[in-house]
């Protein structure tokens, strides 16, 4: 049996407050469990836990994870941390915005990480008086040359070399990959291609969509639920989302999720060679629904349906 969850007073300060809607997110989601929702945002079950334990203020980074899993506006619970970690920052347990991009790891900080802390704040300082003495010297030495004749083409003593700049590494497209963590999903250019219904007993319970991203050349499956006064499937019921090659059906990726009633994202597939179709099957005790599909898209153009 569960463990309940520790009571939290939303008057008693911001932390609480927000843990108690980071609660209350959960609880119109249908209340799935930790570990279902470590799955689908890929953290440990417990630091999304202590998202909503009200102790602290989570990073941002496991706030989204935690949103993003319940299908949550993202940009307004940023916004919302935000004004959380600047009237209370006290309660993040001393994570900046470094720490924000730090991911899942829990960042504990003793007396000798702090005071290394207070030392990178003064670092830019230093650097600053630095430069500043660099600056000073050079112009000092080129005044020194300036009545000399021209000697050779080397800079004088002293004088950086400009070197040539590596281009920033690109993300890796692969298959298999996750569309959010490859940056696929963050394509402006991101589009649903092509659409169909997925069916339980004959009644429309969402929708399955291939997107494709042109940045990335490749593609993925997403569920989208129907609107809510849905009639609801018995539980505990599971997302089967599934990228294929037309080509080469072997070459196929699955991704599989508990159904809590809001949208969820399979894995990529590359679709610049050859075409590749989306599929949504939703699984229970003894039941399955027809397999939903989508036409196969090179791309974004189509190159035939699938049966």
């Amino acid at each position: 049996m569960a463990r309940a969850e520790r009571p939290l007073d939303p008057d008693a300060d911001p932390v609480q407050a927000f843990a108690a809607e980071l609660r209350r997110l959960r609880e119109q989601a249908g209340r799935p469990t930790y570990q279902a929702l470590a799955r689908r945002a890929h953290r440990s079950s417990s630091s999304l836990s202590e998202a909503a334990g009200g102790r602290k203020l989570p990073t941002l980074d496991t706030t989204l994870a935690y949103v993003r899993a319940l299908g949550g506006d993202e940009a307004a619970w940023a916004s919302r941390w935000r004004q959380v970690a600047a009237t209370a920052p006290e309660a993040t347990g001393g994570s900046s915005a470094a720490d924000e991009e730090a991911g899942p790891t829990e960042l504990l900080r003793s007396p000798a990480q702090a005071d290394l802390s207070r030392r990178r704040l003064l670092l830019p300082a230093a650097v600053a008086g630095l430069l500043l003495v660099l600056v000073v010297g050079l112009a000092s030495i080129g005044w020194r040359y300036g009545d000399r004749p021209p000697g050779p083409s080397s800079p004088p003593a002293g004088v950086a070399v400009p070197t040539s700049v590596e281009p920033a590494p690109v993300v890796e497209v692969r298959d298999g990959a996750d569309p959010k963590d490859a940056g696929c999903a963050a394509d402006p250019a991101v589009a649903t291609v092509d659409s169909a219904a997925v069916l339980v007993d004959e009644r429309v319970i969402g929708m399955v969509e291939l997107r494709y991203s042109p940045a990335c050349g490749a593609s993925w499956p997403r569920f989208m639920p129907a609107p809510a006064g849905t009639p609801t499937l018995p539980r505990p019921a599971r997302v089967v989302l599934t990228v294929t090659d037309g080509d080469t059906p072997a070459r196929s990726r699955d991704f599989t999720i508990d159904y809590a009633g809001i949208s969820a994202y399979g894995n990529l597939l590359t679709s610049t060679r050859s075409c590749v179709w989306a599929e949504v099957r939703i699984t229970g005790e003894g039941w399955a629904s027809p397999p939903a599909r989508t036409g196969c898209y090179r791309g974004a153009t189509q190159v035939r349906p699938i049966p």
